[in-house]
């Protein structure tokens, strides 16, 4: 996230960039969305989703999980 002044009103504005991997077979709802979306459409129908759920609302969700990849990478720095 970084902050910066898109608009003349001196408003701020947070810039978030996303991206995700969609596979086909596993995410073919939204392939189909995001290949019929404008760029727009895009954006407010990702923050829709967000605001209709899914948000984490405690903190232990930004916990990272013990999945062996930083053992990996400790181990080449090491």
């Amino acid at each position: 996230m970084s902050p910066k002044n898109d608009r003349d009103d001196g408003a701020l504005v947070i810039s978030v960039h996303i991206h995700l991997r969609l596979r086909p077979g596993e995410d073919d709802d939204l392939i189909k969305f995001f290949n019929r979306a404008g760029y727009m459409c895009k954006a407010r129908a990702v923050k829709a989703a967000l605001r209709m759920g899914g948000l984490p609302s405690d903190d232990s969700f930004f916990i990272a999980e013990e999945g062996g990849a930083e053992d990996a990478l400790n181990d080449l720095l090491i």
